[in-house]
């Protein structure tokens, strides 16, 4: 059983929608120093601004990288990856480029994830983005493999602008880990419940969760200690 403390910290809280304005980013970092959740998860252009506002609290800025598809050339996902380790980022969701990937172009997304990790370094996390949903089971268990030989952190199911993970997706992940690589599961409806949450945390190995409702979560999580306990 987790402590509320641990639970939270468990939880990326994720503010990525594209008509935010600096209100809502603020409030983004208000409901992650409440709650103290591992890291606020923005847009690069909101990174410097999230910094200020989480100094001092333990919770990580974080940016996501070629957000939302992935797409972009790749020295343009490193020039935003070197401002964001720049800026002090503690964490980077990046995204694969899916249709070179299934391809089969591993020359050019194996460049990108070397790289990718070379930028962070030991201080920015890395959390490679997957968007599983347009992956086969065979080549999500390609992708987890490549991903943990070239030392990725964590793993990531999807960015939630497209198609939505399921347990299965997660459980192919799980099965194909290896080294120090963990998996972060986002992408997946507001509806997403408590009980998935724990389940994906206790059964699958899940380390992190990326949600617009991290707050909410935890005091779900609260509720449930006490009716549980």
């Amino acid at each position: 059983m987790y402590t509320v403390e641990e639970f939270a910290k468990r939880l990326d809280l994720a503010y990525l929608a594209p008509d935010l304005q600096r209100a809502n980013i603020i409030e983004a970092c208000t409901i992650a120093k409440k709650y103290k959740v591992a890291n606020v998860n923005v847009n690069s252009c909101w990174a410097a601004l999230v910094k200020e506002e989480l100094a001092g609290s333990g919770v990580g800025p974080s940016a996501v990288i070629g957000f939302p598809y992935g797409t972009a050339i790749s020295r343009a996902k490193y020039l935003e990856l070197e401002e964001m380790v720049k800026l002090g980022c503690k964490a980077c969701d990046m995204v694969i480029n899916v249709g070179a990937f299934k391809d089969k172009n591993y020359a050019l997304v194996e460049e990108e994830i070397r790289q990718f990790v070379k930028i962070c370094g030991k201080e920015c996390a890395t959390k490679l983005i997957f968007e599983v949903g347009f992956l086969t089971d065979e080549e999500i268990a390609t992708l987890t493999k490549m991903s943990c030989s070239l030392g990725i952190n964590y793993v990531k199911t999807a960015t939630g602008s497209q198609a939505f993970p399921d347990l299965r997706q997660v459980r192919v992940m799980k099965d194909n880990l290896s080294g120090d690589t963990k998996i972060k599961v986002s992408g997946v409806p507001r509806t997403f419940t408590l009980p998935a949450v724990l389940f994906m945390f206790e059964k699958l190995d899940v380390r992190l969760v990326g949600t617009r409702s991290a707050g909410a979560l935890v005091e779900a999580y609260k509720g449930y200690l006490t009716d549980y306990k």
